[in-house]
């Protein structure tokens, strides 16, 4: 698989192969879809929105046929992070963690996963987020 896909086809042939992975699905502001489901991806995508000047205008998050999908249209910046929270003498817990900067505020939302169960929402400082996950909006500050 490349590093992430830009057709919807090619997503489902990949989503076929494999249908336990979380595909994360992002809506950039020129109208292009990318997907992919290795978080290091993420990176890439910060990288093309700094090159050509984008921004992220949704992320979705998806296992098997549930969908979350967030708005970052009027978001500054979008975070997205992959955790893992344990805890002594029990189960750890896997994590998608997608923010929004806004008014120097970043609004997270913590998601269970595989299951995509949002268990936490949160008002965060950038003092608190980790830059390298951070993909700010270079189309609106080319403006």
């Amino acid at each position: 698989m490349t590093d992430y896909i830009t057709t919807h086809e090619g997503w489902l042939t990949e989503y076929r192969k494999d249908k336990t992975l979380i595909w994360v699905r992002v809506v950039l502001s020129n109208g292009r879809e990318i997907y992919f489901a290795d978080y290091k991806t993420w990176l890439s995508i910060k990288k093309l929105c700094v090159d050509e000047k984008l921004s992220v205008s949704t992320v979705r998050l998806q296992y098997k046929s549930h969908v979350e999908t967030i708005d970052a249209s009027d978001a500054e910046a979008v975070y997205l992070v992959r955790s893992i929270m344990g805890q002594v003498g029990g189960e750890s817990k896997n994590y998608y963690t997608i923010g929004k900067l806004i008014d120097g505020v970043v609004l997270k939302s913590r998601w269970l996963t595989p299951e995509l169960v949002e268990e936490e929402k949160i008002e965060d400082s950038l003092d608190n987020c980790f830059e390298e996950a951070m993909i700010y909006n270079h189309a609106r500050k080319s403006n």
